[in-house]
């Protein structure tokens, strides 16, 4: 295929996470309800002799010392993976905010992995393209599908979902980036449990989504007190219906009940916020409120 090929790489949403005690290898455990928003990046690819990569975007100016980062990695793994030495200009316009939470960097590869398997030709279905990106990181499998699923194990289960609503929200960061490493380390310091994976969601999500916890709550509040400011932020907004901190944050979401409150809120807070609407899955197409 010649040409310019463009893809998405929407901005990861844990709507919960459940995390276990670690493993003898290292890795916890996680049981996750994940959605995507309409708000993240963009990457573009076209033909080249040899892989090569640029940036734009203010959030990007925290990857320009990163010689191996993660859409150079997906683009490396998916060349081993088909024995092919086809090279790529890649452009990564970035918005997502660096370790705020919000999957950006998993994004970001998946979004390269669906690109370049066009642009070369190689005819790979979602589901191969997911197992290729599990080498590159646990969130990568998710980013390949971006849409409403559950995630188990480390993040290679993937349970797809259906007739699922979508959600007017807002995503707000409080200026800081949180090390996934050091909340990890927390929570670990807490001498958690063995996983105790969520049950049957029922007919009303909110609901089910108002006694299910991110289990990393408390401990990135602990590496980063301005979390837990950010939360109490929206939990006292107009319209709020859900609040919650994505993945291992500094980023937080609300779910809001129509999107003139959502509006409002972004509007008003006086850091790092964007009104998003978050995919809901029906009939077999995403859906947007």
């Amino acid at each position: 295929m010649s040409g310019v090929i463009t893809e998405f790489a929407p901005a990861k949403i844990n709507l919960s996470l459940r995390v276990g005690r670690a493993r003898e290898d290292g890795y916890h455990p996680l049981d996750s309800l994940v959605t995507f928003a309409d708000w993240g990046d963009t990457i573009t690819v076209r033909d080249e002799i040899a892989l090569m990569m640029s940036m734009s975007g203010e959030a990007s100016e925290d990857l320009i010392e990163e010689e191996n980062n993660l859409v150079l990695q997906a683009a490396r793994a998916l060349q081993d993976h088909a024995g092919i030495d086809k090279g790529a200009i890649i452009h990564l316009h970035k918005e997502i905010p660096v370790a705020a939470g919000l999957g950006g960097g998993s994004a970001d590869a998946a979004a390269t992995l669906r690109a370049l398997n066009q642009l070369w030709e190689l005819d790979l279905d979602l589901d191969e393209l997911a197992r290729i990106g599990l080498s590159i990181g646990a969130d990568v499998p998710a980013c390949v599908y971006s849409r409403p699923l559950r995630m188990r194990g480390i993040g290679e289960w993937i349970e797809l979902i259906d007739n699922f609503p979508a959600f007017n929200a807002v995503l707000v960061n409080p200026g800081v980036k949180v090390s996934t490493g050091k909340v990890f380390e927390a929570f670990d310091e807490t001498e958690p449990a063995e996983l105790k994976e969520a049950k049957g969601r029922g007919p009303n999500v909110l609901d089910w989504l108002s006694r299910e916890p991110n289990s990393l709550e408390r401990p990135a509040m602990k590496v980063q007190p301005k979390i837990k400011k950010a939360l109490g932020w929206l939990d006292r907004q107009d319209g709020v219906e859900l609040v919650r901190m994505s993945g291992s944050g500094a980023s937080c979401f609300a779910i809001f009940e129509d999107d003139a409150d959502a509006e409002k809120a972004a509007d008003a807070y006086e850091k790092f916020s964007v009104e998003v609407g978050l995919a809901g899955f029906r009939d077999g197409e995403l859906i947007w409120c």
